[in-house]
């Protein structure tokens, strides 16, 4: 005689239940090693892919330049801070966008890579030099924004400006933007601006030396207007018997006339 005994279904569904969960967990490390295994060959394929010569940046014959007037290409490649050969994919056009700011006459850089073929192109927009200025002994230029530029970023065949300026040493000449376009645009030629001063903007212009007070832009343009009206002073006057014009008050202009010299003959000798 046979004795069955009774087959409980708690016991049948916990077993069902652990062959389910060991199935998963298979499941999972089978996923995980697979999801390792194609990252690792994507990866190392990537890199092998970047090594290739194709991929590289080998020279600067590489990099094309474009918005240059006065910087040749040489000398702009030079202070590119990329060393040969470099995979185009390791190129961070910001970060050398920024350092060849900092290092060459240039406002603006924007750099673009090309991945086939493999090359760089940086756009540039150069630093103008419009006024001669010394600081701290050294030579050098001021831009229009005010921005200065040691003569030795430039080649030494650049045309040098014919204003000069004189700056102030512990400040920088206010509204400077402004105040050099209206003196490029003056009908009067303005040789020298001399803002050391901040209560008294000089002049060196083609009537003489001239003082116009504290600088204000809309004053300013009245007070160059003035000195329109005055070209005609040498037809009037001997401009060596004056030492400047005074405009602070455009309405009402002052010459500021030299002391007579002394008639030798007239002096008494002992």
């Amino acid at each position: 005689m046979t004795v069955e005994f009774p087959t409980f279904s708690g016991e049948s569904d916990y077993v069902t239940r652990r062959k389910q969960l060991r199935q998963q967990r298979r499941l999972r490390i089978f996923q995980r090693i697979w999801q390792l295994t194609f990252i690792t060959g994507l990866t190392g394929g990537m890199l092998w892919i970047a090594m290739l010569p194709d991929w590289q940046l080998r020279s600067s014959s590489q990099i094309d330049i474009e918005g240059n007037k006065l910087l040749s290409q040489e000398t702009i490649k030079k202070a590119l801070p990329i060393k040969y050969p470099q995979s185009i994919f390791q190129i961070q056009p910001q970060a050398i966008a920024t350092q060849l700011e900092a290092s060459a006459p240039v406002s603006k850089v924007v750099v673009s890579r090309t991945v086939f073929p493999s090359k760089l192109t940086i756009r540039l927009q150069e630093r103008l030099p419009i006024a001669n200025s010394t600081r701290k002994g050294q030579q050098g230029f001021l831009d229009a924004e005010g921005v200065w530029i040691s003569v030795k970023d430039y080649p030494s065949s650049i045309t040098k400006p014919k204003l000069v300026v004189l700056e102030p040493t512990n400040r920088t000449i206010s509204n400077w933007s402004k105040l050099y376009k209206q003196v490029s645009e003056s009908q009067i030629k303005i040789t020298q601006v001399d803002a050391r001063d901040e209560s008294n903007l000089i002049l060196v212009t083609d009537l003489g030396i001239v003082y116009c007070g504290t600088y204000s832009p809309l004053l300013f343009t009245t007070q160059l207007e003035t000195l329109d009206r005055l070209r005609i002073l040498p037809d009037k006057v001997n401009l060596n018997n004056f030492k400047h014009i005074d405009i602070s008050q455009p309405s009402n202009p002052i010459l500021e006339m030299n002391p007579p010299k002394k008639d030798k003959s007239s002096e008494t000798k002992f």
